[in-house]
This record gives C-alpha cells, sequence and structure tokens, in this order.
C-alpha cells in the first residue's frame, strides 16, 4: 500500500465504525429515546429524528460498501419505511412496531438459514473453527431452531406491548428485560454446549469446567479430545511445511 493511500483508508475504515456505531447506539438506545423524547416530540418530530440518525447510519454503510448497497439498503427497507408511515400518520404504534419488525427479519433469515443451509449458528461457529466437526453440525441446526423460536416470541410480546400495554411497559421489556433474556440465552447456551461436547479452550469459564467436568469422562468428550489432537497436528504439520 502506497503510503497516499494510508488516509483514505483510515477515512474509511473510520466512516465503517461510525456507521456501526450509530447503527448499534440507536439500535440500543431506542426504547429509552421513544420513551424519554415522546412527551416532548411527539411522534412525527421523533420519527424525523430517527430517520436522519438511521439515514446517516445506512448512507455510511453503503458509502464503505458500494458493492453490497442494494442488499444492505433492502435489509433495512422495514424499519425505514415504517418510520416514514409514523411520520405520515402521526400514530405513535407504528413507532413501537420496530423492535417487532427487527425480531420478525432476525427469525426470517435464522428460519431462511435452516431450509438453505448452512445453519446460522454453523456459520457462526465457523468463523471460531473453520474446520467444524461433522458431529457439532445437528447441535447448531437444533440451537438455530432455538433462536428461531426465541425471535418469535419476542416479536409477540413486543408487538402485544406496543399495541395493548401503558409506553413504560413496552420500554422496560424492549430496552432491559429483552436483553436480560439474550444474555441468558447465550450463556445458558454455553454452559449446554461445554457440558455435552466437553471441547475446552483457554478461558478461564472453560478451564473451571473442565476441572469439573472432565473431557475424557464422556463419548462427545472422547471424540473432541481426539478431534483437537488430529487439528493440532494438522496445524503442525502445516507450520512446519510453510518453514
Amino acid at each position: 500500500m502506497r503510503r497516499s493511500d494510508v488516509p483514505a483508508t483510515l477515512l474509511r475504515s473510520a466512516r465503517g465504525e461510525v456507521a456501526r456505531a450509530l447503527q448499534v447506539v440507536s439500535f440500543l438506545a431506542y426504547p429509552f429515546v421513544v420513551y424519554l423524547a415522546y412527551a416532548r416530540l411527539g411522534t412525527r418530530r421523533l420519527a424525523v429524528a430517527l430517520l436522519v440518525v438511521y439515514g446517516l447510519a445506512l448512507l455510511a454503510r453503503i458509502r464503505k460498501r458500494r458493492v453490497d448497497a442494494w442488499r444492505i439498503a433492502r435489509q433495512h427497507l422495514g424499519l425505514v419505511l415504517l418510520i416514514a408511515l409514523a411520520l405520515a400518520s402521526g400514530e405513535r404504534t407504528l413507532l413501537l412496531l420496530l423492535p417487532v419488525v427487527v425480531s420478525l427479519y432476525l427469525l426470517w433469515t435464522f428460519a431462511a438459514s435452516l431450509r438453505n443451509g448452512p445453519p446460522m449458528i454453523e456459520r457462526f461457529a465457523r468463523l471460531v473453527e473453520e474446520d467444524l466437526p461433522e458431529f457439532t453440525l445437528p447441535y447448531c441446526r437444533k440451537v438455530t431452531w432455538v433462536w428461531c423460536g426465541f425471535m418469535a416470541c419476542n416479536a409477540v410480546v413486543a408487538g402485544v406491548l406496543a399495541v395493548a400495554a401503558p409506553l413504560e411497559w413496552w420500554a422496560l421489556y424492549t430496552g432491559l428485560i429483552f436483553y436480560l433474556l439474550m444474555g441468558a440465552l447465550l450463556g445458558g447456551e454455553f454452559v449446554v454446549r461445554k457440558l455435552w461436547f466437553r471441547h475446552y479452550q483457554a478461558g478461564a469459564a472453560d478451564r473451571a469446567l473442565a476441572w469439573a467436568f472432565p473431557a475424557e469422562r464422556t463419548a462427545n468428550g472422547r471424540r473432541s479430545l481426539a478431534y483437537q489432537a488430529e487439528r493440532d497436528a494438522r496445524r503442525a504439520a502445516a507450520s512446519r511445511s510453510s518453514a
């Protein structure tokens, strides 16, 4: 890379980080922003503010990844249309349905991966372990089904609260309880996965589980140990051949 290209590369990277930060902050803070701002701004002004923030985040992502511009725009089209409808109609409930749209989109994405393959959890697992062993694939499929159920339940609960509950209840669930439930699901799945496969790594939690539940005591654990030994041998051979 030429030295003159460095500032441009850093600028593009910074734009990408800003875009991701805007989207994450807007999503996480959305329930509280709606709750705190609604009394002062009203539906239409709040919709305009949301469109501006969301539009800036999308533009930054599209400018960074122009090849995927249409795919990115299509992914977020439902949210933008919902905010636009709230702006046109002044109906507050439409703004409260945004978490429902997000959950339904995630449900569709995970369900489509089950139909077309590979399942979404398998894709995530391969980001950590590219050469994922065959015996773990049925588990990945089952966990993808669990996440489909979780997103479906969240869409129903958030929708009912948006339509038939006080704004405070909606904000409490979508802004706090949902994330606590998601954290509990992530933590519970981690423990179940470790106890089922006994495939441990170097982290403190893995070391504690390995001490309490040794891998060699179960058939799955012994398969994990064999896979790990085979993987380490392949990596050592590849390292020696490239040296």
